[in-house]
């Protein structure tokens, strides 16, 4: 019995050791504490991340709207090939970024940029809802363009120092252009949706670089 006591009492005494051991921090030949934690797997800052979320996102829409675009309407219906003067002599008014919103590479102003970005985002509200509406493809009725736009939209506007100060279209703007959308039919409806694809494509395109100039150049 004694010597089993003794034997109870070595293990102990050793169990004890090995936690004190695992307890105590790892220390290298200098002496001081290695750290366990990975340098690169510690998270980015918020907006850092929000802007490469942002930039995966406006891929998505491109990607979605250049399929739409390319395979539906110049694949398919052969509108780019027959319709360079209808096209060339179109009247609607797409979003634009221009060097007034003092994005990467014409300026940095990081406020005006996202500002002017969100901005035409939300201006696309119109034309893509016509697209959903008319634009026959179940690609189109699964994943509509416009919602995701506007969550873009509005993430790019919540980084902003005064999300206020966005501009959005006007109920009585959309109305009026949503209007004259919906007078073309027949043929004339399909080149609209061309327009409109590719003005989309286009914008989705320079937010994507616009975006990625601004990670590259820094937030603060």
């Amino acid at each position: 019995m004694l010597a089993l006591a003794e034997r109870c009492l070595w293990v102990t005494a050793a169990l004890s050791v090995l936690l004190q051991a695992s307890a105590s921090p790892i220390l290298d030949y200098s002496g001081e504490e290695q750290s366990s934690e990975d340098p690169s797997s510690k998270p980015l800052p918020t907006r850092y991340s929000q802007l490469r979320n942002c930039v995966r996102l406006a891929k998505e829409l491109r990607n979605r709207a250049s399929q739409l675009w390319k395979k539906e309407l110049c694949e398919k219906q052969t509108i780019c090939q027959n319709n360079t003067e209808i096209l060339s002599q179109n009247n609607l008014r797409f979003p634009k970024i221009t060097t007034q919103d003092e994005c990467p590479p014409h300026g940095f102003n990081k406020e005006r940029c996202l500002r002017g970005i969100s901005s035409g985002l939300y201006a696309y509200q119109a034309f893509l809802e016509y697209i959903n509406k008319t634009f026959i493809s179940e690609e189109q009725k699964t994943a509509p363009l416009w919602l995701k736009t506007k969550e873009l939209a509005h993430t790019l506007q919540s980084m902003t120092n005064t999300p206020d100060t966005v501009t959005m279209p006007s109920p009585d703007t959309q109305e009026a252009l949503s209007t004259q959308l919906h007078r073309q039919t027949g043929w004339n409806r399909k080149v609209i949706h061309y327009l409109i694809l590719q003005d989309y494509v286009l914008f989705m395109q320079k937010t994507i670089w616009t975006i990625r100039g601004l990670i590259e150049i820094g937030w603060e």
